[in-house]
């Protein structure tokens, strides 16, 4: 297994600039997401990395050695198509033995009848067999190495494109909305399985996708992508918690962020829909400004508050209710998780009031920049706290 390192890479089609300058670092082992909206340039970053596009500029190094200009087949990576790509006249042990038969038989070992009577053949076959059904015993379908796939479940073509990339032992796995094709009770099994599979081999794997729900369960770390750039590059819950721009914030969550209008006054203090915030601004921007509050960050309150409004839509999950609210005001409706015994406080049309502690805001400025440098002041003397 190895570590690779992508160095400011940029990739054109025609006019069009897909990517603008990425850079990563991936440590050997280490388990990193793309993800972001379609079209943002993760499956053009993954198939440039595999060697299937040639980047314009910037390079790709894979264990320190840079493989550019080098052809895929030369890589020595695994990679996982959202399609599978699996060869409908060959058994499951057939199509996974693909990859191993190609490199270690030689041309005319390869043909069919005659090649089994080539000198050396024999063996190589068995090791091949050995290594098939190890991967598949691995990935539980020792039992479907004799089906094609016509006769198999998504699921288990899903498992049989793994047993594929896994029995090349590759300095990484590079996988391309691998789940994408599969039901939800599915995709939950699989990643799963997947997660699972990394940690047993403790290999290096590069998983795109749009479902931020696969990203945040199953990375090390995960890398937001939108217009061809990486916005941020950290572990799910600091992406979360602590995001650097709106956009990430607006993209990572389920349900989404509560982005609310904010003027900072000339003083620094927040103002939110009129009223003045016990919160402060310590130096930069003025003027226009947004708050993002999480949905688990709210809470009904009772006293004076900005956030007041009627509960327009409920839903409740059992474990959770998600509550939208109209605020006067506002063109997008505020989002509440709250606890299933607050559903009397929140029946349809019911006037609400809503307040959140201070050092769950997330500030950003008039481009969307996170402005870290707060200070908490005093509700009665408006002095630092």
């Amino acid at each position: 297994m190895a570590g690779l390192s992508i160095e400011n890479v940029t990739k054109r089609f025609g006019k069009t600039e897909v990517l603008k300058g990425v850079s990563l670092e991936i440590a050997d082992g280490e388990f990193v997401s793309l993800v972001g909206p379609s079209g943002c340039g993760k499956s053009t970053l993954l198939r440039i990395i595999a060697g299937l596009e040639e980047q314009c500029s910037g390079d790709i190094q894979i264990g320190g050695h840079s493989v550019a200009g080098q052809r895929a087949a030369d890589r020595n990576l695994s990679m996982v198509f959202q399609s599978y790509a699996l060869y409908p006249h060959l058994t499951v042990g057939d199509n996974i033995a693909v990859p191993l038969r190609m490199r270690r038989l030689k041309g005319l070992q390869r043909l069919p009848l005659i090649g089994n009577l080539m000198p050396g053949a024999r063996t190589v076959a068995g090791g091949v067999s050995r290594d098939v059904t190890h991967a598949a015993e691995m990935l539980e379908i020792g039992h479907l190495l004799d089906r094609k796939p016509g006769q198999l479940s998504g699921g288990q073509r899903q498992r049989v494109a793994l047993g594929r990339a896994l029995v090349r032992e590759p300095a990484a796995f590079l996988l391309d909305e691998p789940l994408s094709n599969l039901d939800a009770k599915l995709r939950v099994q699989t990643r799963s399985e997947i997660a699972q599979l990394h940690r047993r081999l403790a290999a290096t794997f590069i998983y795109v996708t749009h479902d931020q729900v696969e990203a945040m369960t199953m990375s090390d770390r995960i890398a937001v992508m939108m217009g061809g750039r990486i916005l941020q590059c950290a572990a799910p819950d600091v992406v979360y918690e602590d995001p650097d721009r709106i956009e990430v914030a607006e993209f990572i969550g389920s349900p989404k962020i509560n982005i609310l209008p904010l003027e900072i006054m000339s003083n620094g203090r927040l103002s939110l829909l009129d009223h003045s915030l016990d919160l402060a601004v310590i130096e930069g921007s003025r003027g226009v400004a947004s708050l993002g509050i999480r949905p688990e960050a709210l809470r009904l309150t009772d006293d004076d508050s900005p956030i007041r409004g009627r509960v327009a839509h409920s839903e409740n999950l059992g474990s959770e209710m998600f509550v939208q609210i109209e605020v006067a005001g506002l063109e997008e409706r505020v989002t509440l998780r709250a606890e299933p015994e607050q559903r009397k406080a929140l029946s349809l049309g019911r006037s609400v009031a809503l307040t959140f502690d201070t050092d769950k805001a997330l500030v950003f400025d008039a481009d969307g920049a996170r402005l870290r440098r707060l200070r908490h002041l005093n509700a009665a003397t408006s002095e630092v706290a």
